[in-house]
């Protein structure tokens, strides 16, 4: 165990009965509003009103902005709140306010816990929940942390929390082992908590499908403290105490990449229950589902190599059938196949990607987008970071899609290490050539991730002060600048989702199929419904100006 030392907060002891959580969704609420991201619904945090679903302890949900606006609207026993590093502001802001007026505990989760101790000692929560959180909180509730508030004696047999103990020094448990794929799919989110978000019948609602990561090759790059690879094979084994034995331990994965640390080998849930989690939710009036995985085309290779797991991103190639076998079931549920609803997949590896594939998802989703991780446009740098696609797999595979209807969306970080003037050049490059085949590109900022390889880097610039990656942003703004422009005059199906502060009687909507939001004039007492709009021109290459079209 770990221990530093800080100041605790004491609260009093609710009966298990009594029992009511308040869940705030802080997840990129940065300093305390969204900006981006607005009609997201993640996993994380149904998952964990599943668990308390399961012990009968009623819980509500709150995104951060409405707490802070608000308050806490109800009476609440203990505050649960899921965000990440960038969400430590909101996060501080809503802990500050929970505790002038209510003395239950505050637990906290997502990913901001990786910093372990720091996210303890700046959140000044009383617990963190660290990495797959829903034995861990199950764990908790056997022990009746919450029905006493905290005080129990065995709280240091628990893995995966960190806490403040009775000395006020921070304490950080051992780690909880990854889940096996039984117990992954024994795990079930929580569906009707998703009415807590005020959007969700206009949202993109996540439905897990595959947690972890097949690769867990590393990254060949020199890191900041000197270690590197040592070329042991160890990372060819499929072992997963070889993996865990790097002799320079370095985390596996792409170096900027925390997922395999977190979450371990790629294991999928089952059709039957993501297609029930489905169904449940179109119940409750969602219309947008997400398929979410670090890699859709994962789904179902563990399957192909149980019991052992799956550490190979390539070997053995995608599990047609079974991913076949998903699709051509959630396709049957009547609002999908009437067009009330709309799925699509979140991730696609490059390198697993082939007509095969592109022929089932035009089949059964035809015109879905979804997103390649491509991250720089230099083979010799993709190797170096530990990626198991390179641009030409990403090239390849976009021509694939777009020959076959799909709308690729691809992903670059800038100022990654190993970054420089040269695999700038060719990010740029490749943007450019990719252009004709996509949909859309995004430019992700470098993040040093506790539990990635690079973690222990600094903070980079942004792009617009750092002339390498400057030219990376250029690029990408004016390929999605110039794919919003084609839109103009189009017609596109949209779900009319809130008000348009900018425009008394206009709407911010989202298009079904996805794409830039949408700005619909004289639109607002059509919320809640799916209409056709035509394009009338690109306000930025976020946002695009639409008007209803006439029946």
């Amino acid at each position: 165990m770990i221990r530093f030392s800080y100041a605790t907060y004491e609260g009093t002891i609710m009966k298990n009965n009594a029992l009511n959580i308040v869940v705030v969704d802080a997840t990129a609420a940065g300093k305390g509003r969204r900006r981006f991201t607005r009609d997201a619904i993640g996993i994380g945090v149904r998952s964990v009103c599943g668990v308390f679903e399961k012990h009968s302890i009623k819980s509500r949900i709150f995104l951060a902005e409405k707490v802070l606006d608000n308050g806490f609207q109800g009476k609440f026993s203990h505050l649960f709140i899921s965000g990440m590093s960038m969400d430590k502001i909101a996060v501080n802001k809503i802990i500050k306010l929970w505790r002038k007026n209510f003395s239950g505990k505050v637990v906290v989760g997502g990913p901001i816990t990786s910093e372990l101790a720091d996210s303890l000692i700046s959140t000044k929560a009383d617990l963190i929940v660290i990495g797959e959180g829903e034995f861990t909180l199950e764990e908790l509730i056997r022990n009746n942390y919450l029905s006493s508030n905290g005080n129990i004696a065995n709280i240091e047999t628990i893995n995966g929390i960190g806490y403040f103990d009775e000395d006020n020094e921070v304490v950080i448990n051992n780690f909880r082992k990854y889940s096996t794929r039984e117990e992954f799919h024994s795990f079930k989110a929580s569906t009707e908590s998703v009415l807590d978000y005020p959007n969700y019948f206009s949202a993109k609602v996540y439905v897990e499908c595959v947690r972890g990561c097949s690769n867990f090759g590393g990254t060949r790059l020199k890191l900041s403290d000197g270690r590197e690879c040592s070329e042991c094979g160890y990372c060819e084994s499929d072992c997963i105490d070889d993996r865990a034995n790097c002799p320079a331990k370095i985390p596996p994965g792409c170096g900027f990449c925390s997922v395999p640390s977190l979450f371990g080998p790629a294991k999928s849930k089952t059709v039957n229950h993501i297609v029930n989690e489905i169904s449940q939710l179109l119940d409750y009036g969602v219309k947008r589902i997400i398929l979410s995985a670090p890699d859709f085309l994962d789904f179902g290779r563990d399957d192909l190599v149980a019991p052992k797991p799956l550490f190979h991103p390539t070997n053995p190639k995608a599990n047609v059938d079974r991913i076949e076998e998903l699709l051509s079931k959630i396709c049957s549920l009547e609002k999908v196949s009437s067009g009330r609803a709309w799925i699509e997949v979140e991730n696609i590896k490059a390198i697993l990607f082939t007509e095969e594939i592109a022929k089932i998802l035009s089949k059964y989703l035809p015109n879905t987008p979804f997103s390649i991780g491509c991250e720089t446009g230099s083979e010799s740098h993709a190797k170096l970071l530990g990626r198991p696609s390179g641009p030409n797999d990403t090239l390849r595979a976009v021509k694939i899609a777009h020959k076959y209807g799909l709308r690729a969306h691809v992903y670059f970080i800038h100022s990654l290490p190993g970054q420089n003037m040269e695999t700038t050049k060719e990010t740029a490059k490749l943007i450019k050539k990719l252009e004709p085949y996509i949909e859309k590109v995004t430019i992700y900022r470098f993040r040093p991730l506790p539990f990635s390889a690079f973690g222990d880097y600094p903070e980079p610039q942004p792009a617009v002060r750092n002339p390498e990656s400057k030219l990376i942003s250029e690029a990408a703004n004016q390929v999605n600048l110039s794919k919003k422009k084609d839109l103009v005059g189009e017609t596109v199906r949209v779900v009319i989702s809130e008000p348009n502060y900018r425009d008394e009687n206009g709407t911010i909507a989202y298009i079904l199929g996805g794409g830039p939001m949408v700005a619909v004039e004289n639109s607002r007492d059509k919320i809640g419904e799916i209409l056709e709009v035509q394009v009338i021109r690109a306000l930025s290459d976020k946002l695009i100006l639409g008007k209803i079209r006439a029946s």
